[in-house]
């Protein structure tokens, strides 16, 4: 009943912040001051592009009279983008000084980006309904992104890429709900985007990388949606998270220990209740741009710690997987309940897994709220949910009632996978925050059902664990023939 309960309330809360985004808002303040210095901008551009360092002092002190008459509105309506303005200017500002070209043209590129983002409504502020950024509009950005590639125009082909990564989040749920194949291509593409338009050498890279990209989305951004894409949102985010669950909540019902069952269900509630949080967070006070680069933070770190824990999950569950070992540690277990340490880490890793899926599934859905009907909505959401707790209550009996051995060699695989999984998937959402480098090899294949990606960075953290995984099985089958040999040569004698 607790859980259908809490099912209820998960379903109540993600209505309430996918609701608002059918409502309209307010005009931009300060827009007519704001668009008049952006032709302010370009002038400093055109100047700096010809090295008239004079020229481009005058035009950039022109902008800065502008900027000061609309500056309030603006630090009013989106004190996020207000600071981002007032950091680029800076950094022009430098970069003028020093009369450095290359830093002045990429500096004032993302300053007019920033601008133009502002003016459109896609800003970090409160975004009207009416301005967000949909998926045809993308697709525009990177047709525009696509023709800087080809006239080579490097500093303003790196401002347009980060504009393509921060705005991703806000289109992400449109494009997932059609075509999960299409998401995880466009997730791999912007980091190789981010590794080629650092040289000039990159650039015919990233130009064909960004067709793909047109190729993949154009057709995606006008269908229309239904309720069962609404529905396989849920699904599909929430199986892994459910995998993770029904694991740990399988070992502790099978040792009949009701208090780690407890922890597990707390980690997980704990784990809803913070993605609706953070949902509420992105629908009522940022724009999902603004929120772009935190949510892969999020992503990448709950990704890799939640690998590391499950590692040792699979390992544990490998190494107990012999009835004898399984029948000691029961009765080692008989008179009192898993350790603190334990109970703890199995809440910890429910909680990471729920959070890592929560948050895209609230995303995504958020994303959905404009291109759909609310009662299509509502229902796909009804439909996606409902199947994920009836696979969730038969994945949950069916292992309960598997023989020991095939429960526990079925359960080490499925955790292994996810921990691979986990592990490249959170180094990779961490390349699109910006934290790690965006360095790709085009030689080392991409596998999108394990999330190996064209990066060492990803790549050689998910063979350790591939390594560490064989030297312990390895290691556990030699000391098994050991014991084996032992206890044979003691009934010989």
């Amino acid at each position: 009943m607790k859980r259908v309960l809490f099912s209820l309330l998960a379903f109540v809360l993600l209505v309430c912040i996918v609701f608002p985004s059918y409502i309209g808002a307010k005009e931009i303040p300060g827009k007519a001051g704001i668009e008049a210095s952006t032709k302010s901008v370009d002038g400093t551009i055109s100047a700096v592009k010809k090295n008239d360092w004079a020229e481009s002092e005058v035009a950039f002190e022109q902008f800065k009279q502008q900027w000061t008459k609309v500056e309030g509105d603006v630090r009013e309506e989106s004190l996020s983008t207000y600071g981002k303005i007032k950091t680029k200017m800076a950094a022009v500002s430098i970069a003028l000084l020093n009369q450095d070209a290359e830093k002045a043209e990429e500096s004032l590129q993302e300053l007019q980006l920033l601008l133009s983002q502002y003016i459109k409504g896609q800003g970090d502020g409160k975004t009207p309904a009416s301005s967000k950024l949909t998926l045809s509009t993308y697709v525009s950005l990177l047709e525009e992104t696509k023709q800087t590639l080809k006239d080579g125009d490097l500093p303003k082909a790196k401002a347009q890429v980060g504009q393509l990564k921060s705005q991703w989040l806000t289109v992400e749920g449109e494009v997932v709900g059609q075509s999960k194949v299409a998401y995880n291509n466009s997730e791999k593409r912007l980091v190789l985007l981010d590794s080629y338009v650092s040289s000039e050498s990159g650039l015919k890279k990233a130009e064909k990388t960004v067709g793909h990209m047109i190729a993949d989305l154009k057709p995606l951004s006008n269908t229309a949606y239904g309720v069962w894409d609404a529905a396989l949102i849920p699904i599909r985010e929430g199986l892994e998270a459910l995998l993770v669950i029904g694991a740990l909540l399988t070992f502790t019902k099978r040792g009949q220990q009701k208090r780690g069952s407890q922890w597990v269900w707390g980690g997980t509630i704990a784990g809803i209740l913070s993605s609706i949080a953070i949902g509420f967070l992105v629908s009522y006070v940022l724009s999902a741009a603004a929120f772009g680069q935190n949510n892969f933070l999020i992503n990448g770190w709950s990704g890799v710690i939640a690998s590391v824990m499950l590692l040792y999950v699979s390992y544990w569950l490998h190494r107990n997987s012999n009835i004898k070992r399984w029948n000691a540690f029961m009765t080692s277990k008989t008179e009192k309940a898993l350790s603190n340490g334990k109970v703890i880490s199995f809440a910890v890793l429910a909680f990471l897994a729920v959070l890592r899926e929560g948050i895209e599934t609230v995303i995504f859905l958020v994303g959905m709220a404009n291109q759909m009907s609310m009662n299509k909505l509502l229902a796909g959401m009804g439909v996606g949910f409902g199947i994920l707790i009836v696979i969730g209550f038969l994945m949950l009996k069916l292992s309960v009632r598997l023989p020991l051995k095939p429960f526990f060699l079925v359960s080490s695989i499925i955790v292994f996978y996810l921990c691979l999984k986990f592990m490249g998937s959170g180094i990779h959402s961490l390349q699109l925050a910006g934290f790690l480098p965006s360095t790709v090899h085009d030689y080392i294949p991409s596998f999108s059902t394990l999330s190996v990606y064209p990066s060492w960075y990803s790549t050689l953290p998910q063979l350790i664990i591939v390594v560490v995984a064989v030297a312990a099985f390895v290691i556990q089958r030699v000391n098994k023939n050991k014991t084996t040999k032992i206890q044979s040569n003691q009934e010989a004698i």
